[in-house]
């Protein structure tokens, strides 16, 4: 893949995190972060890397949380740009769209839902089924975005 094609789907993650950041947003307002799964396990994550308990942390730097989103999102767009096994799938060359909505779809099983219990124990908080229908709701958002602008780059 050429240079300028990977960062071209890394500016598509990017985007698409920002949009789908957007999206969290309102639910963050108004539930705070319990009303949104990925930034509590980025919570969870950023107090481990920072040698802290979450815990102890009772309001989180909500712009770590999001720069480390944001870093996620542009980490999964390059992924998603070097995946050529999406060209190897029958319905491959059906929809960049297609393809970007059930990868985005796949990130949430694999990042939000199948370690869910680990980041409800690490964190000392509950993972609402509330918080992962927002993220999964935010995870459309991201696939549509990732969808319609990687073939751009």
């Amino acid at each position: 893949m050429a240079s300028s094609t990977l960062l071209g789907a890394a500016v598509a993650g990017l985007v698409s995190t920002v949009f789908m950041t957007l999206f969290e947003f309102p639910f963050w307002k108004k539930w705070g972060m319990n009303g949104v799964a990925e930034w509590q396990t980025n919570w969870v994550i950023i107090s481990k890397l920072t040698g802290g308990t979450s815990n102890r942390i009772q309001e989180p730097r909500i712009s770590w949380t999001i720069s480390l989103h944001l870093w996620h999102g542009t980490a999964a767009g390059i992924v998603f740009g070097l995946l050529p096994v999406l060209m190897l799938l029958p319905a491959g060359n059906f929809s960049v769209l297609l393809d970007a909505v059930i990868y985005s779809v796949a990130l949430w099983i694999i990042f939000m839902v199948a370690p869910r219990r680990a980041f409800e124990s690490a964190g000392g908080r509950r993972i609402s089924v509330r918080s992962l229908s927002v993220a999964l709701a935010s995870h459309f958002v991201y696939g549509i975005l990732l969808g319609l602008l990687v073939p751009l780059a």
